[in-house]
């Protein structure tokens, strides 16, 4: 009786703690996100897109090898994705958007090519002010998650010509579960610790996204849905130390102290260390034609 009070004084001190940052326009937003990936670009190809490449390849050969008048590649990360559409499409203009200048300085040493031109910019940003009919292939592997995927692919529809494509991978909502079990129980045991406010906005279902994307004018011609099992390295504090490199709690780790030592990063510890779930990618990958 005595846990389920404190529970619920907890998660009403939570509630409050949230509804007051949102007050104040503390929001987890995409400045503290690209502070997170300045943080890990030089880590993040060894700690994480190993773990990410198989997939992602398979999605990129998916996308239609036809002419392309002009590519646009939302959060383009450290350039693999970028690295494949150079070289696949040699005599098509690419501009690769991120919003990390540490994570594009990357992606510079992979992609050394005339027809790349790097945009430091939040992806929904640039969007809405790219011209309509601009482009006919747009690229985006693990990122549009982070911002609002139903304004994205609205914008997309308005910025891709008719028959052009729009191909990404994204994270499910319930992604990464133990992680974020992990996130969230901290949230509530120590509520006043949590510094931003946030609105989640990765997709719950394919059904969703496909009626985002046949209201904006798209039929989906290919998707896959699966899971992408993640080994982390083994050892105390390790899991959290690589988790803080990977990308995995980019941004979320403005919204909690999870570095150090403190009682909030040692609780995070102990309940991975007792978590028997799988790490594991819960992702959706799409390729869809403007109509």
């Amino acid at each position: 009786m005595r846990r389920t009070v404190n529970i619920g004084l907890n998660l009403f001190k939570l509630n409050w703690q949230v509804f007051r940052l949102a007050l104040q326009g503390r929001w987890l937003s995409q400045a503290d996100y690209a502070s997170s990936y300045d943080r890990i670009a030089a880590d993040y190809d060894a700690c994480w897109l190993s773990h990410l490449k198989t997939v992602t390849d398979s999605f990129l050969l998916k996308i239609p090898k036809v002419h392309y008048d002009h590519i646009i590649e939302l959060g383009c990360g450290t350039g693999h994705i970028t690295k494949y559409l150079v070289s696949t499409f040699p005599h098509t203009n690419v501009t690769a958007v991120d919003i990390s200048a540490n994570m594009q300085s990357e992606a510079g040493k992979k992609v050394a090519s005339k027809n790349v031109t790097f945009v430091r910019e939040d992806m929904l940003e640039f969007l809405a002010r790219t011209s309509s009919d601009s482009s006919s292939l747009i690229v985006s592997g693990w990122a549009i998650g982070y911002s609002n995927p139903s304004r994205i692919i609205s914008e997309s529809s308005r910025v891709l010509s008719q028959g052009g494509v729009l191909a990404f991978v994204v994270n499910y909502k319930d992604t990464l579960k133990p992680v974020f079990d992990a996130f969230r129980k901290c949230m509530l045991r120590y509520p006043t610790s949590v510094r931003r406010a946030v609105i989640p906005r990765f997709p719950a279902t394919y059904h969703s996204i496909e009626k985002i994307l046949t209201r904006n004018g798209f039929e989906v011609v290919w998707h896959e849905e699966g899971f992408l099992a993640i080994d982390p390295p083994k050892g105390e504090n390790v899991c959290r130390e690589w988790l803080m490199k990977t990308g995995i709690l980019a941004g979320f780790d403005s919204m909690l102290p999870l570095t150090g030592e403190g009682p909030v990063a040692k609780y995070f510890d102990k309940l991975l260390s007792e978590s028997h779930e799988q790490i594991a990618h819960h992702y959706l990958s799409i390729i869809a034609k403007l109509k």
